[in-house]
C-alpha cells in the first residue's frame, strides 16, 4: 500500500515516531492498530520517557503512572479555584 501525505504531515508523522523511538512505518502501524479494533496482535510499544509530543502539546512522560492523590488533589484545586472565581471570595 502507498500514502502519499502533504510535506507538513509526512513532517509531523516523523517527528511523532522519533519522539517514540520509532521508525514512521512502525508509527502508522501502531496508528492503524490502535484505531482498528479487533486485529491488534498483542503489540507493545515501549512507553517513551522524557518529553514527547502527544495531541498538539507535549507532554512529560516517566513511564510510572500518576498516584490517585495527585489527580484527586488536583481536582480539588481546580474545584475550588472555579467555585472562587463564580462565587468570589465568599466566607
Amino acid at each position: 500500500m502507498t500514502l502519499e501525505l502533504k510535506p507538513r504531515i509526512a513532517a509531523a508523522l516523523e517527528a511523532l515516531a522519533s519522539a517514540r523511538g520509532l521508525s514512521v512505518e512502525d508509527f502508522l502501524q501502531y496508528l492503524v492498530e490502535r484505531e482498528l479494533p479487533g486485529i491488534q496482535e498483542n503489540v507493545e510499544l515501549a512507553e517513551p520517557s522524557g518529553m514527547v509530543w502527544e495531541e498538539g502539546l507535549f507532554v512529560y512522560r516517566t513511564g510510572k503512572a500518576l498516584p490517585a492523590s495527585a489527580l484527586e488533589d488536583a481536582l480539588r484545586k481546580v474545584r475550588e479555584e472555579r467555585a472562587r472565581h463564580i462565587l468570589g471570595n465568599l466566607p
